[in-house]
């Protein structure tokens, strides 16, 4: 024996307005134990929210579209129960896990927390098994059966929900991700024909190949006669670290410019020195403010000073 879809779609949809008011309080409370079925509005405004992060215009909209989409697919031949699917069903499942889809995008590019969004539905779930206990089929296991199929699908919508939110926070992670490395690896035009590279952080492999690329598309595009290097910031110089430089710099200086090395610290040297790291090809300096003063001196130029405020 099985509960029919299309009484358990028509509960919900002759109980519709009380289900929403039952799923709004729900929510506010944080997911509070059954009371009763409920009824009416909680009489928030547009502006305020009620435990979800979501201004009430918006969540409004979203709940009305879950509902709709929950309504569908309990209408659908199979009920979503897990059996032989129609196309009906594969369509009305489809608009839910789209109206999912949709809703966890918007609150992942919030920011919002993944609990925040699960206990969306689960604030749905308690609220539509409540309604059945009070509402539903005389026969309890009529009852039974619908709260399984019920629970069955809610499930999926707790697993179709986290997967997009976890989906669309790891985009959302990458591309920040990307956007630290393009912020980390600028390549700056400190004089004519002069570039520098400032680097900070660890260089590893993957970041190794963006700093080659950067710097020799920069180098090609400005036809730099020399390129200074400083590693001030880079915690860590290693074997690792010097074989990615020296294959920067032998790439660099084939587009010929001349690489000066900068911000080797008296430790760093050290190191170096002791893992055999042989640096003597690059011209190198302690500072930034050595390397600039030997790049001027390499392209013919010299600071000088000189007096103002005098006519």
């Amino acid at each position: 024996m099985t509960f029919p879809a299309s009484p358990m779609q028509q509960l919900l949809a002759d109980h519709h307005d009380a289900l929403l008011a039952d799923w709004r309080r729900r929510l506010q409370a944080g997911a509070a134990p059954d009371a009763s079925t409920g009824g009416g509005g909680d009489g928030d405004g547009d502006g305020e929210t009620v435990g979800t992060g979501v201004d009430n215009v918006a969540l409004r909209a979203e709940m009305a579209e879950l509902l709709s989409a929950l309504q569908a697919a309990l209408g659908s031949e199979s009920g979503g129960d897990g059996g032989e699917a129609s196309s009906e069903m594969r369509a009305a499942l489809a608009q839910l896990d789209n109206a999912l889809r949709s809703a966890s995008q918007l609150r992942a590019a919030r920011g919002l927390a993944p609990e925040v969004s699960v206990r969306l539905v689960h604030g749905l779930k308690d609220a539509v098994l409540a309604l059945l206990r009070h509402q539903g089929p005389a026969d309890a296991a009529q009852r039974e059966l619908a709260s399984l199929r019920l629970s069955a699908l809610f499930d999926r919508c707790v697993m179709t929900l986290v997967t997009q939110l976890v989906a669309t926070r790891e985009s959302v992670i990458r591309s920040q991700a990307e956007s630290l490395l393009d912020m980390a690896t600028p390549v700056i035009t400190l004089w004519e024909s002069i570039l520098l590279l400032p680097l900070v952080g660890i260089v590893d492999s993957v970041r190794a190949v963006q700093v080659a690329e950067r710097l020799l598309e920069a180098i090609g595009q400005t036809e730099a006669e020399v390129t200074l290097i400083d590693v001030t910031g880079v915690p860590v110089m290693d074997t690792s670290v010097a074989r990615h430089l020296l294959r920067t710099v032998a790439a660099a200086e084939m587009l010929g410019t001349r690489v000066i090395l900068t911000g080797i610290s008296p430790t760093t040297a050290q190191t170096m020195v002791k893992l055999g790291i042989d640096l003597s090809a690059v011209p190198t300096r302690g500072s930034l403010k050595g390397g600039v003063a030997l790049a001027l001196a390499m392209t013919g130029r010299q600071v000088s000073a000189v007096k103002v405020g005098q006519a």
